[in-house]
C-alpha cells in the first residue's frame, strides 16, 4: 500500500499519479506495465515513485483498491433485501454491476483485472466459513434454508458464477446469452435447493 510520503501528499497530486496508474493498468496487463510510462503521465520522477509505492504490483494494489471502493456492491445487502430467492439478487447485482461500469473512466481497468490481473495477484475467492452466521440468508420461495453448509456452498458456487459471467461480458463475450446462462444456472441451484430433502 501506499507509503506516508504519498498519503501526505496534496489531494490533486494523489488523484493525478491515480489517474496515471487508472491509464497504464487500463492500457497493459501488470506483468507488461512500465514505471517509465506511469512517471512520465503524471510528471513524477522516478525516485519519487518509489518513495510512494515499494514496486509496480504495490501501486497497482493501491489503484485497485481506490477503483473497488467506487464501483465494487455488496452483494450481501441486496440478498438480505430480496424477500422470495435469494440468488436473484446475485443476478440484478451482476447485471446491474457490468451495465454500471460500461462507459465509465474503470471499465478497462477492471477488464484487465478480470481477465489477467486477479490471477497474476493469486487472488484468493472469500471463505464464506469465516462469515457472521447472521449474513448466511438464503431464501427459496420465501422460505429460508437452515442448513449452513448448503447456503456456503451455494453463495460460492453463485459467486464463482457471477465473477465469470463478468469476466466473460468484459471479455467481449456474448452479453445477452451470457446473462441468459446465469439465469439459468441460478434457477437449477434454486431447484435443487427447493427439492432438497
Amino acid at each position: 500500500m501506499p507509503t506516508t510520503t504519498f498519503l501526505n501528499l496534496n489531494e490533486d497530486k494523489q488523484n493525478q499519479i491515480f489517474h496515471a496508474l487508472i491509464k497504464e493498468f487500463s492500457q497493459y496487463r501488470l506483468t507488461e506495465a512500465q514505471v517509465a510510462r506511469i512517471i512520465n503521465d503524471c510528471s513524477i520522477a522516478r525516485g519519487s515513485f518509489y518513495k510512494y509505492f515499494e514496486d509496480i504490483h504495490d501501486s497497482y494494489r493501491y489503484a485497485l483498491k481506490r477503483v473497488l471502493k467506487e464501483v465494487h456492491f455488496d452483494v450481501f445487502q441486496q440478498i438480505r433485501a430480496e424477500k422470495q430467492n435469494s440468488l436473484q439478487a446475485f443476478y440484478d447485482a451482476t447485471t446491474s454491476f457490468i451495465e454500471d461500469l460500461k462507459g465509465t473512466q474503470y471499465e478497462f481497468f477492471y477488464q484487465k483485472y478480470v481477465v489477467y490481473n486477479q490471477f497474476e495477484l493469486k487472488h484468493k475467492e472469500y471463505d464464506y466459513r469465516k462469515m457472521p452466521e447472521e449474513y448466511l440468508v438464503l431464501l427459496v420461495d420465501g422460505r429460508p434454508v437452515s442448513d449452513k453448509e448448503q447456503i456456503i456452498i451455494t453463495y460460492k458456487w453463485a459467486t464463482s458464477a457471477a465473477h465469470e459471467t463478468i469476466r466473460n461480458v468484459l471479455s467481449g463475450g456474448n452479453q445477452e446469452q451470457l446473462f441468459s446462462d446465469f439465469a439459468s444456472l441460478l434457477k437449477l441451484l434454486n431447484k435443487g435447493l427447493r427439492n432438497r430433502g
